[in-house]
């Protein structure tokens, strides 16, 4: 109970802190191209949902799994979509980053949560075979979202329960 109301309290003051002081879209602002939403990735992560919540629940995660999809729609909703080829089970590890740190900048706390949730869905993705791009870009997306979440423990002071709070379940 104690880790939802810090969790409501940090999402609180992070939006107080950033979103009304950085106004506009957070995806448009840091990009040179501007990012049209895609409703093609929602569509895809909505065919994933039921695969992924049933591998969420027989998890240990602490996070309702809601909260995670409603993450993951926030910033796939941004994640360009362009071709036929381009998929979010084969995530772009220099879009990946580029999406992540416009948003970190511009709301943290959703930049954030998004880190977490992508690396669930990550997790996801491979654990279930759906992961459909090289080895390399996992290997270099995984990375790239762990950079991310050391940041985040080694600058908070409650970095580390917010951790224990987003992925608290087995590495394998």
């Amino acid at each position: 109970m104690r880790i939802k109301v810090a969790r409501k309290q940090g999402r609180q003051a992070a939006r107080t802190n950033h979103v009304r002081n950085q106004p506009g879209d957070p995806f448009k602002a840091s990009a040179p191209q501007v990012a049209t939403p895609s409703s093609g990735n929602v569509r895809e992560l909505e065919t994933l949902d039921p695969a992924f919540i049933c591998w969420y629940v027989q998890r240990p995660f602490s996070t309702d799994v809601e909260e995670v999809l409603a993450s993951l729609k926030l910033f796939f909703r941004f994640y360009p979509e362009s071709g036929e080829k381009r998929s979010i089970t084969a995530l772009d590890p220099a879009e990946v980053a580029a999406r992540l740190a416009s948003l970190i900048i511009h709301t943290v706390y959703e930049g954030i949560v998004a880190t977490y949730s992508l690396t669930t869905f990550l997790r996801f993705l491979h654990d279930s075979g759906r992961w459909s791009g090289k080895p390399e870009s996992y290997r270099a997306v995984s990375g790239i979202l762990t950079d991310i979440i050391c940041l985040d423990m080694r600058s908070a002071p409650g970095g580390a329960e917010t951790a224990n709070v987003a992925t608290t379940a087995p590495a394998g």
